[in-house]
């Protein structure tokens, strides 16, 4: 009971009613107001309808680029396993030649006993060629000489048949005498 007729210490709660309240605004300012609402509600629709054919582009795009992700989904691993049938290609192809330089080193060691049996056969060509000229001129010589020989003979067969002749006169003229 201590409390009765008395104020309360805090503030009040809820707002003070004093006698009309705010006064209503003029008509033309609601007019005003109310047509910058409504240019408001139209500038926010357009942006809206740019907003939502913005996003039915973008869903679009999406849809294409998922498409897009999916196709090449389906194609990487097709080129993936192009690629690796193409490196086991390769590698292969690699071995086989490896094999073939190997089986091949024996027929490079062929080749460089051949290449310096093939060297010394053509300077041996080249010495019997030269000593086949030096043979070439002697046989010319020697025939050029054979020939002079031959003429030597003929000029002795006739110098003996002369020789002949004369001891045959000369006896001839001994019994004579």
């Amino acid at each position: 009971m201590s409390g009765r007729n008395r104020m309360p210490r805090g503030p009040r709660e809820g707002p003070i009613h004093r006698a009309h309240g705010p006064l209503a605004p003029h008509p033309a300012a609601l007019e005003e107001e109310l047509e910058l609402q409504h240019r408001d509600i139209q500038r926010i629709m357009a942006e809206n309808g740019h907003v939502v054919e913005e996003n039915v582009s973008l869903q679009r795009e999406l849809t294409a680029v998922k498409d897009e992700i999916h196709r090449l989904g389906q194609i990487i691993p097709k080129l993936n396993a192009e690629k690796d049938a193409r490196a086991r290609d390769l590698i292969d192809r690699g071995m086989k030649l490896e094999a073939e330089l190997r089986d091949a080193e024996p027929l490079m060691a062929d080749v460089g006993q051949l290449r310096s049996e093939f060297q010394k056969l053509t300077s041996l060509r080249q010495d019997l060629s030269s000593q086949i000229q030096g043979l070439t001129k002697d046989t010319s010589r020697l025939k050029a000489e054979n020939e002079q020989v031959v003429g030597l003979k003929s000029d002795i067969d006739r110098m003996r048949k002369d020789l002949v002749d004369m001891r045959r006169d000369y006896e001839m003229m001994k019994q004579n005498k």
